[in-house]
């Protein structure tokens, strides 16, 4: 059975390098996107948001919301925007100061919080939240529980010299305060080993500086080399049950990096055993439609093992995300062919009226670099 397909494709944001978009929709029924300007934290990243007030075709100019701040060279936000049931709106993000010569893995970063009560209009707060965590990296939407907390998705790592481990900061407080939660997967022992340890175009000059005029080469692809799990998806699945999908780097020595799968049954305090979910990807992204299916969206990546074919695409569960569908390949809205993994990535879905779902996600233009696209999916019935 076809499980969905491509209606609709445009553009979101264009007018600056925009990356790594967030979404949601605000209490009013807008749709509010958020955006990095620079890859993985490079030097003089900002925040902006766009809005859409007609189902996402037509998008509003940029607003930046955020920018570097005293220390800091650049700041980055991931598919994170999440809008609470009393309307506010929360907008992390992370700052970043680089260490002169100590490539990627020199990065310092802090996590940060903006607080939109006007459906992201104008926004409060982003002073440095105090965590027990010596790298907590943003990514994926808070999940707000039924009983008000907040389980707020970082990854990272908690001493520096540990791996990467994927974690859940707390909230008790409607995000007034946080506390560092439980862990959701952690290798002490992971580590990437082969050629896509070794990328063409690091984006690092040979002093271990970032060099900000390589991220415009379609061969640009970071790497760092801790390992580890690192981007998390939560999804609340009701009644205490959550299910997190997280990308991951070497764990076990696995050179495929397959998506890896863990679930919850006490509302996020203690977590299953990780598993393979049996695919390759990146940047992973949950989002329940609304005819109770769920979504899997994520970046293709092409390590060994890997089809060697960029892109975006999306899956689809309709048992709670213990299988998944085969991959829909998302469009991108000048038909441009990807020649290298990190021209896209990052999407982030939104249901529209109807059952139709929306997607962000970034797309790369010869002529302007990386942008933001759309894609309105239609889903078949299920069966």
């Amino acid at each position: 059975m076809t499980q969905f397909q491509i209606t609709g494709v445009g553009v979101v944001v264009d007018a600056v390098p925009a990356m790594f978009p967030g979404l949601t929709r605000t209490a009013g029924g807008e749709l509010v996107a958020s955006f990095s300007t620079v890859p993985d934290g490079w030097p003089g990243g900002t925040v902006g948001v766009v809005r859409s007030g007609d189902e996402g075709r037509t998008w509003s100019a940029p607003q930046i919301v955020a920018t570097p701040g005293d220390g800091q060279d650049a700041i980055l936000n991931a598919v994170a925007i999440t809008t609470l049931r009393d309307g506010t709106v929360l907008l992390p993000y992370n700052g970043v100061r680089w260490t002169p010569g100590l490539g990627v893995a020199g990065r310092v970063i802090s996590a940060h919080l903006l607080r939109s009560c006007d459906g992201g209009r104008s926004w409060t707060g982003g002073e440095p939240i105090d965590l027990d965590f010596h790298s907590p990296a943003v990514y994926g939407e808070i999940v707000e529980l039924a009983d008000g907390r907040l389980l707020w998705p970082i990854w990272g790592q908690r001493t520096a010299a540990e791996r990467w481990r994927s974690a859940l900061l707390v909230s008790t407080d409607a995000g007034a305060s946080w506390s560092v939660g439980p862990t959701i997967a952690f290798d002490p022992d992971a580590r990437l080993a082969g050629a896509y340890a070794s990328p063409e175009v690091s984006g690092l000059g040979a002093d271990g500086n970032p060099d900000v005029s390589v991220t415009t080469d379609p061969a640009f692809r970071p790497h760092s080399p801790i390992d580890g799990f690192n981007e998390t998806s939560v999804l609340d699945l009701g009644a205490g049950r959550l299910l997190a999908i997280v990308r991951q780097q070497g764990i076990g020595g696995d050179t495929t990096m397959r998506l890896y799968r863990a679930e919850s049954a006490d509302a996020g305090a203690t977590w299953s055993p990780y598993v393979p979910v049996g695919f390759t990807g990146m940047s992973p992204l949950l989002h329940r439609a609304e005819d109770g299916s769920l979504l899997l969206a994520t970046r293709r990546c092409a390590p060994e093992g890997g089809d060697g074919t960029p892109g975006v695409e999306v899956r689809r569960s309709h048992d709670e995300g213990r299988s998944f569908s085969d991959p829909l390949p998302l469009a991108d809205p000048h038909g441009y062919r990807y020649t290298a993994e990190y021209q896209c990535g990052y999407p982030a879905m939104a249901n529209l009226p109807g059952g139709d779902v929306l997607v962000i996600f970034y797309s790369f233009a010869p002529d302007r670099g990386r942008y933001v696209a759309w894609n309105q999916l239609r889903l078949a019935q299920t069966p």
